[in-house]
Order: C-alpha cells, then sequence, then structure tokens
C-alpha cells in the first residue's frame, strides 16, 4: 500500500507512469493499493518511510493522532536532514544532526517499532539499480533492528538490485550515514562540477 503526504491524487498516476515505463501490465499496476498515512502504516509488516524532512514531525504526530503504533512492525527510514530556507533552498540543518537523526526521532515517536537507517546516501534518481552499470551496483548500508530483522532488511536491499552492508544494531550510528549525505554532496561540487548523479562503494581487499 502507497501514500503520500500532500497532494496524494498524484500518487496514482505517478506509479502508473513508472508502472508503464517498466512493462507493468494494467493488471499488475491494479495490485497496488492506495491509502492515507495511518492505512499505510497499518497495512504493511515493514514501513518504508521516506517523507519531506520539514514535514516529518507533523507526519509522526498525526500518525500517533490516529493510534498508530507500528509495534512490532519493521520501519525502514531512508530520509536525510535537508531543511530549506525561505528561498526554498535546501541545507544539510547541521544543529539537528548535531543533537538526533531522523531514525532516533522515528524510534522515539514509535518506541515499539523495529527501526532501520537505509537508502539515504544514494540521490533519489539513483535508487533504480538499472542505471548503474553491471558489476558495479553501489552498496546500501543499513542500520539499526534487531537480530531477528535483519535478514528481512537485508532481503529487500537485495530485491531493490544493491549489495546490502550492514553497520550494527545502535540506532544512534544512524547519524552517521546522514553525515555520509554531507560528504557526498561535498565530492560533488569539488570534483564533479555539481553533478551529484554519484555513490560511495565499499571494497574489500584480497589480503
Amino acid at each position: 500500500m502507497l501514500s503520500k503526504d500532500t497532494a496524494p491524487e498524484h500518487l496514482q498516476e505517478r506509479i502508473r507512469s513508472l508502472g508503464s515505463d517498466r512493462g507493468l501490465t494494467d493488471s499488475e499496476l491494479a495490485l497496488f493499493k492506495y491509502g492515507s498515512l495511518a492505512d499505510a502504516a497499518n497495512f504493511g509488516d515493514v514501513i518504508i518511510l521516506s517523507v519531506y524532512f520539514p514535514r516529518l514531525s507533523h507526519i509522526l504526530k498525526e500518525l500517533q493522532s490516529f493510534g498508530v503504533t507500528l509495534a512490532g512492525k519493521i520501519v525502514i527510514d531512508t530520509m536525510n536532514p535537508l531543511n530549506v530556507d525561505e528561498n526554498f533552498n535546501h541545507y544539510h540543518d547541521m544543529e539537528y544532526m548535531q543533537r538526533t537523526s531522523t531514525a532516533e526521532e522515528v524510534q522515539r515517536a514509535f518506541p515499539e517499532a523495529i527501526v532501520f537507517k537505509a537508502f539515504n546516501t544514494l540521490p533519489a534518481v539513483l535508487l533504480d539499480a538499472s542505471k548503474w552499470a553491471s558489476g558495479h551496483v553501489p552498496p546500501v548500508i543499513f542500520i539499526g533492528g534487531n537480530s531477528t530483522s535483519t535478514d528481512t532488511a537485508r532481503k529487500l536491499i537485495e530485491d531493490a538490485g544493491f549489495r546490502p552492508q550492514f553497520a550494527g544494531y545502535k540506532l544512534k550510528d544512524s547519524g552517521l550515514l546522514e553525515r555520509l549525505g554531507i560528504l557526498s554532496h561535498r565530492v560533488a561540487e569539488n570534483e564533479f562540477h555539481g553533478d551529484t548523479n554519484i555513490g560511495f562503494d565499499i571494497i574489500k581487499a584480497n589480503v
């Protein structure tokens, strides 16, 4: 089940367009379900939470107001703390990142949820594994969860076409993945003339 915070009427149009590009039939597209934020949160055993950062606190409170607990559910946070100024320029919220992370904020709001951080180190357009050359797909680093949930998170990353790389259960370390986004932007600005279509790799040497 899919949901969208604002202008939800555009979601089905977008999915139909993406599905058509990938050759999905009308019967396959009909399998997608759509609902409110609370509907989607209550529907799945695994929740992918990817919302506009300035709306995060509002959305968490909205879910709580509808009685959503996410108890026992795997929640994969894909977000980065990118705020906006009065001119709608995006910037990394350094003050926020010094005191917390989006994954920790989600966990505080839903203490019974099993929260992971993943998928946040690549630009959205590059989360389509087909954009990468065969054999050069970057890893998706994931942090959090517990010993009974990591296999599920790993399988989802593999099913998306990426290489899962587990960095431990400490959700407090998820801030490290958010800071990796800052480094990525610095490299893009100074090495690739502002082209942000880049990703970090992890290579294990044979020694």
